[in-house]
């Protein structure tokens, strides 16, 4: 075809191509198909639907349409970070930066994943931002069987497995962990609640897997229908989504991490089972396309990796009793149906599902020679859902065998209506002997004498039926079944905020916490540490509430623990604080390998306080309260009354003396020499931070070459010169700097503040790291400012990002230019005008 010579055949040359592309980009129909085939899948698809609208109803949307703060578990803490993102970061063009929110301040953003958060600042667009949260943490249950439905249909297992899978879905949401009142039981149990993937789960604050889950399903649907449908072949012509995959994949890893491993394990197996010697560079494509896509945060994230908590978390090793319970017992004939599938109707999609359920056992095995930060426990949901899909696997083998059986029963049935006829009917030939020559269509039949029903027919209709029933009755099964999920669902969705409107009070001391809230909102700005007691705050809505402390002050009041503690490096520190402050027994210690202190060394405690720039100090127990009291260092500045009867028995609110944000220090820090990053905590900090004689010495990883220098086994043994005087005066603090004035130069101060590799002086040099995470810098002016920068690692992260873009454009329109490339050349054809 030449080169269009008017403006209408511009046009129309065009609309074709935008005909073309769109024709690539949506589902192409069969109209040819008979109508119970497409039944079958409009069936499919109604199921999907009934399984997403059973699991919102599930999730009480008339709680989630009301205009109330998310309560309950992680999830009732997980409400700042959203609301931070929207008002601090993202005005910068920043995913991740800087807070002074918790532990002395920590790189929001840099280590928890992004996704959920800016779904749920798109939405706040448009509704208030309470329901945003709620609908985003209910979307990822409602998603995964929508995604397991894709992930069944893009493998082709046969019609009705992609619906049983959705179905299967469903039911392992509602696993609630196992049975039983023993203490092994109960143990069991709250590892399965909090493992992720589940509804349990997902209320008790891991909506982020469980959304990632149904995200990376729907990824190794796609990447299979992308590696099944090549661009070059033309009945599929338009089908290969390349794109699709590669943004699923991207979405995956930006909702979790862990699920992102699940999703390469299942991406790996995927491919080699689709002719890997031929699709290893559109994999590759694929791979490479949803790596760069992620860049902007990744990159930054693997590159301040050593700057994160090691929780320490022990490994799950009773691997019998979590990989093989025998309260599945429903689950494993129909999984062995489908693994005796493989080899009798070799099931190439089965063997696949099989090898990925095989390998996240494997993976949950063997986590732990890793020696990664990863609990091996999170690992377990993708076991678990392999097998409930394998279960729905051999359930629908089952239905196609029924079905088939069935289609075979009335066929030999009306046959035999027919042979018994012959007398009535002579002048009607017989059928032949095989029974597979249909009578002539000129021979008139008698009117009393039924149609032949087809096999495909009785076989589409009988499983169809049969599918809906099985679907209803798991349904109904799983509704049942909900237990204390129902109560959880209202817990979480009424919100901090009084419930009066409820029938069933939910128990939660609304009217106390928003005294305390408003009590510390009229304090002059600062961090504040609290009194732990998990079971007695669990009544303000979660045991994390005062983690939103932040949160309801505008970012005035600090709550120096935070929801992420993985997330900073000065974790370990301020628990080993809270130890020193808290009632015996309520000390969570969250930080396996810590040797914990008790209130006993309460006088080290407030020292502690001092030396992390902690204002105030908020205590509820008889016997914190009278040894606060007694502290010259501690003032009572508010109370709080109790206002319901029951722990917490009223709040004292203490200013700690001497807490200022960067103080001069009395001698020169010691410099330790040859110290990896990922030996710091272990062999600098920890045992520094535990020697009450070495606080008023910093240990440091640079400084100035007239600074003392020693290894890290005797650094604390080292003196450094008295320093003069200094004074510290005109301090102030945002999100991402840190400002002061200084009497002199040349005098090193304390800022505390923790370190991260971001910050960067002017007036000053410096900043190096402190025990036991905080920041000196010397002066070189006496105006002095730290600010929160950009790092190499964030800069190459955006530039991947942007490739990422651009290779996803590719992935979109190289295939579609190729197609109309070839479409051009079929309609010029050999002797086509080439133009006047």
């Amino acid at each position: 075809m030449g080169a269009p010579t008017s403006l209408i055949e511009a046009l129309d040359h065009g609309r074709a191509g935008l005909r073309r592309r769109l024709a690539a980009i949506l589902p192409a129909t069969d109209p040819a198909r008979p109508w119970y085939e497409r039944l079958e899948a409009w069936i499919g698809l109604a199921v999907v639907a009934a399984c997403g609208l059973f699991l919102l109803f599930q999730q009480q949307p008339h709680l989630l349409l009301r205009d109330t703060t998310t309560a309950g578990g992680d999830t009732g803490a997980h409400v700042w970070w959203p609301a931070y993102l929207r008002d601090h970061l993202l005005p910068h063009w920043r995913l991740a930066g800087w807070s002074p929110a918790f532990y002395a301040g920590f790189p929001a953003g840099q280590f928890y994943f992004p996704l959920p958060a800016l779904l749920v600042v798109a939405l706040d667009v448009v509704l208030p931002y309470n329901i945003a949260f709620k609908l985003v943490t209910a979307l990822g249950p409602i998603l995964l069987p929508v995604g397991a439905y894709g992930f069944g249909r893009g493998l082709r297992f046969p019609r009705p497995a992609p619906a049983a899978m959705a179905v299967a879905a469903t039911a392992f949401l509602f696993f609630k962990g196992r049975p039983g009142t023993s203490t092994e039981a109960t143990s069991q149990a709250f590892n399965q609640r909090i493992m992720g993937g589940t509804l349990a789960s997902n209320l008790a604050g891991e909506f982020s897997f469980t959304l990632a889950l149904a995200l990376a399903l729907g990824f190794l649907g796609a990447l299979a229908w992308a590696l099944d449908h090549p661009t070059d072949h033309p009945p599929n012509d338009g089908r290969r989504r390349a794109w699709l995959p590669a943004v699923l994949l991207a979405a995956t890893v930006l909702s979790h991490l862990v699920v992102a491993v699940f999703a390469v394990v299942g991406a790996l197996v995927v491919w080699l089972a689709h002719r890997p010697a031929r699709n290893y560079f559109r994999a590759l494509a694929i791979g490479g396309v949803g790596a760069l896509l992620t860049a902007v945060w990744s990159v930054p994230l693997v590159a301040t990796l050593g700057y994160t908590t090691d929780m320490g978390y022990e490994p799950i090793r009773r691997y019998v009793d979590y990989l093989l319970p025998s309260y599945f017992w429903y689950l494993y004939p129909f999984a062995l149906v489908a693994v005796v599938a493989v080899v009798v109707r070799r099931r190439w999609c089965t063997l696949q599902l099989a090898v990925i359920t095989a390998a996240m056992a494997l993976v949950f095995r063997l986590w732990d020679v890793f020696d990664t930060p990863a609990w091996n426990l999170r690992f377990l949901p993708f076991w678990y859902l392999g097998l409930f899909l394998l279960a729905a696997v051999g359930v629908a083998e089952l239905v196609r065998g029924i079905a088939a059986l069935a289609a075979r029963t009335v066929e030999d049935d009306w046959w035999g209506t027919a042979e018994r006829r012959e007398d009535d009917e002579p002048d009607v030939p017989p059928p032949s002997d095989a029974g597979l020559v249909p009578v002539p269509s000129d021979v008139p039949a008698p009117a009393d004498t039924p149609a032949r029903p087809s096999g495909a027919l009785i076989r589409s209709v009988t499983a169809v039926a049969l599918t809906v029933v099985l679907a209803v009755v798991v349904l109904v099964r799983v509704h049942q079944s909900r237990d204390f999920l129902d109560f959880w669902v209202r817990y979480n969705y009424t919100g901090y905020e009084r419930a009066d409107y409820l029938v069933a009070p939910t128990g939660k001391s609304s009217d106390e916490y928003r005294t305390l809230i408003d009590t510390l909102d009229d304090l002059p700005p600062g961090r504040l540490l609290w009194e732990n007691d998990s079971p007695a705050l669990g009544a303000y809505g979660t045991a994390l509430s005062l983690m939103l402390l932040p949160y309801w002050t505008d970012q005035r009041i600090g709550s120096m623990e935070g929801l992420y503690y993985e997330a900073a490096a000065t974790t370990p520190y301020l628990f080993l604080t809270v130890a020193t402050l808290t009632t015996p027994g309520k000390a969570s210690n969250p930080v396996r390998g810590l040797t914990y202190r008790t209130i006993e060394d309460f006088d080290l405690g407030v020292r502690y306080l001092r030396l992390l720039g902690v204002r105030y100090y908020l205590a509820q127990s008889a016997d914190a309260k009278a040894r606060a009291d007694a502290h010259p260092d501690l003032e009572l500045v508010a109370e709080v009354p109790d206002l319901d009867g029951r722990p917490p028995v009223g709040w004292n609110v203490y200013e700690v003396a001497g807490a200022s944000l960067v103080e001069p220090l009395p001698r020169e820090p010691v410099v330790v020499e040859d110290v990896a990053l990922d030996d710091w905590r272990d062999d600098v900090a920890l045992p520094w931070f535990d020697d009450r004689a070495a606080l008023d010495q910093p240990l440091v990883t640079g400084g100035p070459e007239q600074w003392p220098r020693a290894d890290a086994k005797d650094a604390r043994e080292r003196n450094g010169r008295p320093l003069p005087d200094v004074r510290v005066t005109d301090i102030e603090e945002t999100d991402d700097s840190i400002s002061f004035r200084v009497s002199r130069t040349g005098v090193p101060v304390l800022v505390k503040t923790s370190y991260f590799p971001n910050w960067r002086a002017s007036g000053a040099d410096g900043p190096w790291r402190a025990t036991p995470n905080l920041m000196v810098v010397v002066p070189t002016s006496k105006e002095v400012r730290l600010e929160y920068g950009t790092t190499t690692a964030e800069y190459l992260g955006r530039a991947g990002t942007v490739a990422g873009v651009a290779g996803l454009g590719a992935l979109i329109w190289w295939p579609l230019r190729r197609r109309d490339r070839g479409r051009d050349d079929e309609e010029d054809g050999p002797g086509a005008a080439t133009g006047p």
